[in-house]
């Protein structure tokens, strides 16, 4: 049955962008956006942070002559790295989004009142989750977080005073690191237990108003799971700022404007195991349509998550979703 969720405000909502009027936030949700800027802006925005990167590995490794240099080698190529990767990165999507939205333009043109054409490179046959590569971005994601720490570390550990405050800080940092490392560990097991997963689409597109069916690929060792759940969901994701002044900052909130879910027991996912796992769903014809092709997108995906008193399994898998024409 279709959930309908009602919440107050809480300071958690308030600073990850949820509040009263608006739909539920999902916390700790994959986005389909990398960053909260695209484009143009995210081209000219990543230029500066690329170059000033390859400026201090220059200056890092004697390339650019300077008048001493109060840090070790190590910490400074460390800095310019994270300018670099960071500016690198935002240039990359930049370029990747000029490019995306210049091939939706030609195949709009192309399959005029067939927007899942040019809304996302759909396969007809289905949609595949890579465990592997959820797990090697959190691992990415681990490292660069605990490299972050290097140098508030260095300087806490050789200045004295106020250098001590950046100690307290890299503790802090180290600690907060734990985190990321231990949800890296969870996705490891997830990956080495069940592999990766695929869903079976029965029909393609699917229509607002209409019945989704689709069949999950029993994952290995499927009947460990004691509970398997499917949710169906609309996901709206918002560029959203917060703070004020140089404490600004802008972030990728995922909220979630519909919702329905169903389950299977031990005693199914048996049963089953060896086979296509059925789902079907229905879709509400009054929801938004999925558009992908925007800058945030609107989406519908299916979370099939599996409790086990061992590993438990998580994947996520893109549904297209749209109006009938």
């Amino acid at each position: 049955m279709p959930i309908a969720v009602t919440t107050n405000e809480t300071s958690t909502e308030r600073f990850f962008g949820g509040g009263p009027g608006l739909p539920p936030v999902l916390l700790n949700h994959p986005t389909q956006s990398a960053a909260p800027i695209d484009g143009w802006k995210a081209l000219l925005f990543g230029l500066p942070f690329l170059l000033s990167g390859l400026f201090i590995e220059g200056v890092a490794f004697d390339f650019f002559p300077v008048r001493g240099k109060h840090a070790p080698t190590w910490l400074i190529s460390i800095v310019g790295l994270f300018f670099f990767s960071g500016g690198l990165f935002l240039f990359i999507h930049g370029v990747l989004g000029l490019i995306r939205q210049a091939a939706h333009e030609r195949e709009v043109a192309q399959f005029p009142g067939q927007p899942w054409h040019s809304d996302y490179r759909w396969h007809n046959e289905g949609f595949a989750f890579s465990a592997f590569n959820a797990m090697l971005n959190r691992l990415l994601a681990a490292l660069v977080w605990s490299a972050s720490s290097a140098p508030f570390f260095w300087i806490g550990w050789h200045q004295r005073g106020l250098g001590r405050v950046f100690l307290v800080a890299a503790m802090i940092l180290g600690l907060l690191s734990l985190v990321f490392w231990y949800r890296w560990a969870q996705m490891l097991a997830d990956l080495l237990r069940y592999g990766n997963s695929f869903l079976n689409y029965d029909q393609f597109p699917y229509f607002l108003g209409s019945t989704l069916r689709a069949r999950l690929r029993a994952p290995q060792q499927v009947s460990d799971l004691d509970e398997l759940s499917f949710t169906l969901r609309c996901v709206q994701e918002r560029y959203v700022t917060t703070g004020s002044g140089n404490n600004r900052q802008t972030k990728v909130v995922s909220y979630e404007l519909y919702k329905d879910a169903q389950s299977l027991t031990r005693a199914q996912i048996i049963g089953l195991a060896g086979g296509d796992i059925p789902i079907e769903f229905s879709l509400p014809p009054d929801q938004r349509t999925s558009t992908l092709c925007y800058n945030p997108p609107t989406y519908w995906e299916i979370e099939a998550r599996g409790r086990s008193h061992a590993v438990a399994y998580q994947a996520y898998f893109l549904v297209p979703v749209y109006k009938q024409p």
